[in-house]
């Protein structure tokens, strides 16, 4: 539904990914950590040659349905895209998934005082490798390095690739860091931002709803005309209003409405 009527889904990715993976539960911890090491590898070769929804060396966002200011030919389009590229590109998550099995099994953002020192460790050699990795694509996109060779431009899309994994542990490892400096204080933002992950389906849709409602072509129009501070500072408001909703929502004890479907189509009971 999501595809249908918005535009390219995650959602799928994941939930594909978690019925291939499931059987790795029970793997032990050096497969897990061989498997993800060749899926990482792959994912930084293939990743260079495969769309992945968003190319920062593409210029011309056109390319996007998202720019189609026909909604109904925008949707047939992304559908026969969707179901093609979701098996296709389901690898890219297998070494994210698989490591976050290891770091379930310790319990390491259960119990992130447990655990401090390989937080730290984590948080700043993950985000430091990430933005050091990202730096020659950045410079590519945003046209400081001009005119790159064929072989830098997938240089550059390889290193930002595998050094991104690197970059997703880092921020884990610094939520984890956070969670202990805040300890048992549940003040009024923590809550609040607490209520929009216990709904995060929910409200990763309402983003969706809202981001086409203000850029899409065939609705507020503004993606064309919007530069990068601007379409920031809509992220931003979008997110803050959902901390707001979400807020109300746990104070009058209702569950996110994606959250509860979803539990009516996978539980019998």
């Amino acid at each position: 539904m999501h595809v249908a009527l918005l535009f390219e889904d995650i959602i799928a990715l994941y939930g594909l990914a978690t019925l291939l993976l499931v059987g790795f539960l029970r793997a032990s911890d050096k497969k897990l950590l061989w498997i993800a090491g060749i899926f990482l590898v792959l994912v930084a070769i293939f990743g260079s040659l495969m769309p992945r929804g968003y190319d920062a060396l593409i210029e011309d966002a056109t390319l996007s349905t998202i720019a189609l200011k026909n909604p109904f030919l925008a949707s047939a389009i992304r559908i026969p895209e969707w179901i093609i590229y979701t098996p296709l590109l389901v690898y890219q998550v297998v070494p994210g998934m698989l490591i976050g099995i290891l770091a379930a099994r310790r319990r390491i953002l259960d119990n992130p005082a447990q655990h401090r020192l390989l937080l730290v460790r984590t948080s700043m050699i993950g985000i430091g490798l990430a933005t050091v990795g990202a730096i020659p694509l950045a410079l590519m996109s945003s046209q400081y390095w001009t005119n790159p060779s064929f072989g830098a431009q997938t240089f550059a899309t390889i290193l930002h690739t595998g050094t991104g994994y690197a970059g997703g542990l880092g921020w884990a490892a610094f939520i984890g860091l956070l969670v202990i400096k805040l300890g048992e204080k549940r003040g009024p933002i923590t809550m609040a931002i607490a209520s929009v992950g216990q709904r995060s389906m929910t409200f990763y849709i309402f983003q969706s709803v809202v981001f086409i409602a203000v850029f899409a072509p065939y609705a507020g129009g503004l993606g064309a005309h919007l530069g990068q501070a601007g379409s920031d500072v809509i992220a931003l408001f979008t997110w803050l209003l959902s901390v707001v909703i979400a807020e109300f929502m746990r104070r009058a004890n209702v569950r996110g409405p994606a959250e509860t479907l979803l539990r009516k189509l996978s539980y019998r009971t």
